[in-house]
């Protein structure tokens, strides 16, 4: 477990991962053989029960990548032991108000300044055996607590979100974009909110996230200064060369 707020802002370009679906610790590894840095465990639209996340955290990390876990809700049951399991950061999904992600940032934060609890004998305490100084460290200082703004009036105040005192990280949502306004990603005026959605990041010096569906669109926003950029996913990803390789053998048969 290294620092990975510090990985990242220290390359020449953003950093490249996607999606884990698939709750095997093997598909896992096949990401980091392949190349990718980091890998995003999805709870929300995943099958990943908390000590399979926890798993797959431990098995990214092993292979080099890091590992961020994208919460199943808002609820927060499971912000302690995802950290605490040793998480790079989490991604919070379908922000809507400044007061919901400062609530829930709130909860990665170790008290007083936050509400998180001590729980040194956890991995991210090395079972306690590290020292309590440096387990305080990387929960408040090295991990990612990334909000995902995924409707056109939270996008519009990125600004605001990105300045709250325990967020370093937004993401912009286009999957649920599109569903709310039925403009894709391509859209010339999502185009334009994008690159404000950005430009606010940066100002605020924050990190920024996006999710892709091809290389091409992933060279265009690690292009545009994008922190985080994902491609596709891993049930995607497979299942397309799985795809490929049946209809390359039966071509012309």
């Amino acid at each position: 477990m290294d620092n990975f707020i510090d990985r990242v802002r220290g390359g020449k370009r953003g950093i490249i991962g996607t999606w884990v679906k698939i709750p095997a610790l093997e598909t896992v590894q096949l990401l980091a053989h392949a190349g990718f840095e980091f890998v995003v465990i999805d709870m929300e639209h995943a099958p990943h029960a908390l000590d399979r996340a926890n798993e797959l955290v431990f098995a990214a990390q092993s292979m080099g990548m890091a590992a961020v876990v994208r919460l199943p809700d808002h609820t927060g049951h499971a912000i302690q032991p995802l950290l605490d399991g040793g998480a790079d950061g989490l991604l919070i999904p379908r922000v809507t108000s400044l007061d919901l992600a400062h609530d829930i940032t709130s909860r990665m934060i170790f008290a007083p300044r936050g509400l998180r609890g001590l729980g040194f004998t956890s991995r991210a305490g090395k079972w306690g055996l590290g020292s309590i100084p440096d387990y305080l460290k990387r929960g408040d200082e090295q991990c990612l607590r990334m909000i995902q703004l995924e409707d056109w009036a939270s996008l519009e105040q990125t600004r605001a979100f990105a300045e709250l005192e325990h967020v370093n990280g937004v993401f912009i949502g286009h999957g649920d974009l599109f569903l709310s306004s039925g403009k894709p990603a391509s859209d010339p005026a999502v185009c334009d909110l994008t690159a404000r959605m950005l430009a606010a990041t940066k100002e605020a010096d924050v990190l920024s996230g996006i999710a892709v569906g091809s290389p091409a669109e992933a060279r265009e926003a690690l292009d545009m200064g994008f922190s985080l950029v994902m491609v596709s996913n891993d049930t995607t990803l497979f299942g397309k060369a799985a795809a490929e390789a049946v209809r390359a053998t039966l071509e012309g048969r």
